[in-house]
């Protein structure tokens, strides 16, 4: 290797190791400068927006537990009696007039060939007897027939007709059997349970598949009868499910209770949500006549599977964990029972992971723009 090689890879080791230097500096003081950002903005809090709570007029309400049920939900059973060919699975989502099932249908088939062969001798016979009858109408006229003949004509005519219409429904009728055979979704949903598997020898009006309406869903909530004064047609009332709180309107109420838990059956339209029929909710019903309440925003709510509470800021820029009691729902606001006073700020935005007596930053602008509103 010459003098020049060695000096010029001499050079390119150099070069490399000055680079390499010089990234891990800026590495370390972009890092230096991150750390010292976050350090600073952690020392003086986490930024949250703020409402204030307020007083306003609501009905008291009581939570009551509930169950997701669909309005159609139907055994779906054979109307003729053969063996069964194909069942549809359990899981299928199906539409209106989907088959569902198939029933051996060839006995039917033979019966309707049979029938149907009948109908056109009959017809043959009444074409017949129509002939007949104009001939002897004609000879009768020119007195060269009796009477008597062309009367019996006639009665046979009529007769003959009336064995081809009874034909004919008897055709129709075995079409319709054979309609049968295939048994069809009376309404679009989802197929919960099969009752019969193929080849089984399926008897008249027993029960294949179990067909559920996934769409129109009511919440179904047996309530005490002494808030019944207070249900009224298409209020909005609040629906507790996992982590959510959402407005649904009731729907329908029965008008007579049961005598045994002094309960009667209220239901709340629930449809195209995403919930499974057989969930379990709770569902908070008015209970009294309406008076003063807290309310906060809904946002500010924090749900959790075992207990409900809102994160306050006191005068020392300190969260506050305050437990509440969820009432009764007004636009975006909503009534609470707790240890919260109307004027109290509440974070609504930001505290998802906050905890108690934690350093917050109050956002300014939204703060004064939500009490203006």
């Amino acid at each position: 290797m010459g003098y020049i090689q060695v000096k010029n890879k001499i050079r390119q080791s150099l070069f490399t190791k000055i680079m390499t230097q010089s990234l891990i500096t800026i590495s370390l003081l972009s890092y230096s400068a991150q750390a010292f950002y976050y350090q600073d903005h952690e020392d003086k809090g986490h930024l949250v927006s703020v409402e204030r709570a307020k007083t306003e007029q609501v009905n008291p309400t009581m939570w009551l537990p509930g169950n997701v049920i669909s309005r159609k939900n139907s055994p779906i059973s054979a109307e003729l009696t053969g063996q069964l060919l194909w069942v549809e699975d359990v899981g299928k989502q199906v539409a209106k007039g989907d088959v569902l099932a198939t029933i051996d249908n060839r006995h039917l088939t033979l019966q309707l060939a049979r029938q149907q062969a009948q109908v056109k001798q009959h017809q043959a016979n009444v074409s017949y007897l129509s002939k007949q009858k104009k001939r002897l109408s004609k000879l009768n006229q020119k007195n060269n027939t009796s009477l008597s003949e062309l009367e019996r004509i006639i009665k046979d005519l009529a007769i003959a007709k009336n064995e081809v219409v009874a034909l004919e429904m008897q055709v129709k009728q075995t079409e319709l059997e054979i309609e049968k055979s295939s048994i069809k979704a009376p309404f679009s949903g989802n197929i919960s349970q099969r009752f019969a598997h193929v080849g089984e020898l399926i008897t008249l009006g027993r029960p294949l598949v179990q067909l559920v309406d996934t769409k129109h869903l009511d919440i179904k909530v047996s309530a005490p009868l002494a808030i019944a004064q207070f249900i009224q047609a298409d209020a909005q009332v609040l629906v507790k499910w996992q982590d959510k709180l959402i407005e649904l309107p009731v729907r329908t109420w029965s008008k007579a209770g049961d005598q045994q838990s002094r309960t009667f059956e209220v239901r709340l339209a629930a449809d195209d949500l995403n919930l499974i029929s057989g969930s379990a909710v709770s569902v908070s019903l008015p209970k009294q006549t309406s008076k003063q309440a807290t309310m906060v925003p809904r946002d500010a709510l924090v749900l959790r599977e075992k207990e409900t509470f809102v994160l306050t800021v006191n005068d020392d820029n300190q969260a506050k964990k305050v437990n509440v009691l969820v009432g009764q729902g007004v636009g975006r606001w909503v009534s609470v029972l707790g240890a919260l006073d109307a004027g109290d700020e509440v974070i609504v935005r930001g505290g998802e992971r906050l905890s108690d007596g934690q350093k917050v930053r109050k956002d300014q602008t939204f703060t004064v723009t939500a009490s203006t509103n």
